[in-house]
Formats: C-alpha cells, sequence, structure tokens
C-alpha cells in the first residue's frame, strides 16, 4: 500500500517570551493509505501542532514532511493554500460556517475559493449531504443547527473537494455523548466505504475503537501504541492515483503539481 504521509526526523520549538519550548524531537511517523489514524494525548502535548505540521499551517524546525509524495516543507508559502485546498480536506476544532450562508451556500463557497471545478458541482453537493445525513438541512443557516449537524456540515465541506486525507481536529469535544458516538459511526463509514484516509486528534474512546492507528503524542515524540490490520479497508476499495506520489525531490516546486488538481 502507497504511503501517503511521512515524518523524518521532525523537531519543533516555540519562543514563549524568554523560554523556548520544544514541542517535538526528531519525531518519524509513516502512514500508509489504507489507515484511520488517531493522535491522543493530554490537552498541551501537540497534537493540534502535528496536524498543522502535517498540513503545512507550521514549518518544522529540523526534517522533513511528505504528503502524498510532496515534501510540504519545501513548498513555497504562497502556495501551501493550494496544496491543501487539492489534496487535504481538514475539519478544525471550531466549525468555522459563515453565519449568513445556508449549508448548501458554505459548502459552495468553499469549492469557490478552492478554485474547484467539476460538472455537476451542486448535485454532488446534495449527494453529500445526504450521505451524511443533513441533506434536509441544506436550506438552514448555522444557527439553526444542533452541534452534530454544524459538525456534519463541517465534514462535508471539507469533503466537497475530493481530498486525499481527510483531517479531523477533536471532532467530537464540543458533542454530547449521543452525537459523539453517531459521529464517530459517520468517521468509519466515511473510511471504509471510500479511498480516503482519515487522521485524528482526539480525547474519545469510541475513535479509539475504529482506528487501525493508534498513536500517543506527548514528551516530545509521537509513539505507535495499537495497530489493528482488521479494521483495514477491504481489498475491494479502488484507490485514485495520485500523480505526485510518483514525484521525486527535485519536482517539488513544478506549479502544476500543486496548482492543478489531480484527475
Amino acid at each position: 500500500m502507497d504511503q501517503i504521509v511521512k515524518f523524518s526526523n521532525v523537531s519543533k520549538k516555540f519562543q514563549l517570551f524568554w523560554e523556548e519550548i520544544e514541542i517535538f524531537e526528531k519525531i518519524n511517523l509513516e502512514i500508509d493509505r489504507n489507515e484511520l489514524v488517531l493522535f491522543y494525548g493530554p490537552s498541551g502535548s501537540g497534537k493540534t501542532t502535528l496536524l498543522n505540521l502535517l498540513t503545512g499551517l507550521l514549518n518544522p524546525d529540523e526534517g522533513e514532511i511528505k504528503v502524498a509524495g510532496l515534501y510540504v516543507d519545501l513548498i513555497p508559502e504562497k502556495e501551501k493554500s493550494d496544496f491543501r485546498s487539492n489534496y487535504l480536506g481538514i475539519v478544525f476544532q471550531e466549525n468555522n460556517l459563515v453565519s449568513t450562508l445556508t449549508v448548501k451556500e458554505n459548502i459552495i463557497l468553499f469549492q469557490e475559493l478552492c478554485d474547484y471545478k467539476v460538472e455537476g458541482k451542486e448535485e454532488k453537493i446534495d449527494l453529500l449531504l445526504e450521505k451524511l445525513g443533513i441533506d434536509h438541512r441544506k436550506d438552514s443557516f448555522p444557527v439553526q443547527l444542533s452541534g452534530g449537524e454544524k459538525k456534519r456540515v463541517a465534514i462535508a465541506r471539507a469533503l466537497s473537494n475530493d481530498p486525499y486525507i481527510l483531517i479531523l481536529d477533536e471532532p467530537t469535544g464540543n458533542l454530547d455523548r449521543e452525537s459523539a458516538d453517531e459521529l464517530c459511526n459517520l468517521v468509519e463509514e466515511l473510511f471504509l466505504t471510500t479511498d480516503i484516509t482519515v487522521i485524528v486528534s482526539s480525547h474519545d474512546q469510541k475513535m479509539n475503537e475504529i482506528a487501525t492507528l493508534v498513536y500517543r503524542v506527548g514528551s516530545k515524540q509521537v509513539e505507535l501504541e495499537e495497530e489493528h490490520e482488521e479494521r483495514r479497508k477491504g481489498e475491494e476499495i479502488e484507490y485514485r492515483p495520485i500523480d505526485s506520489l510518483e514525484r521525486g525531490k527535485e519536482d517539488i516546486f513544478i506549479e502544476e503539481a500543486l496548482l492543478d488538481p489531480i484527475e
């Protein structure tokens, strides 16, 4: 199975006034395309920082980060948003829905900002909302939605540009137990029925029960604690090709590798 994420000897520090705080020290990890990965650890352990490094929102102080064949730490800052738009679907802790737009309009706006161009975009949004069980809410405004519904909208928005990796930062953190369980079941279904790799930061025990790889984040390290091969996708899943997986490091600055969506 193709490797889609690789951290090689990655270190990250932050400067807090006169104090230098080291979050990670030479961490290494590898994730294949058929994984649902859970990062867990106490608050302040670096889970969100880890996701921000993966998505290019932060740069490492040392080491290399490779995502879908691209060396993220070498992508020019002005092109990193294009990398995220074409390769990743990100769901932050805050849903960040535009309050004056309906559910469907929020997703359309996101696609326009990503310059996502395919035929039948609106029909695709309708199908996506139906799959996530919120098609009846497509004309509702965020203030009319429950916490669980808002999170589903955020996931639908993240999936609307056909990403290769879905990244969720504490997706159940603000939900009641019933809504959290429903969301975990939804994430598991999305993982098992599509070719998308899922990476989650969470304290939720239910996420632990569906993850194929469980990493503990803390003490400046990211350590593999559990591996569940039986939870991986079935062989019937057909994976989309990712051209950039075939590119070498010397090709990282080729403009079309970042700006043109891969068919």
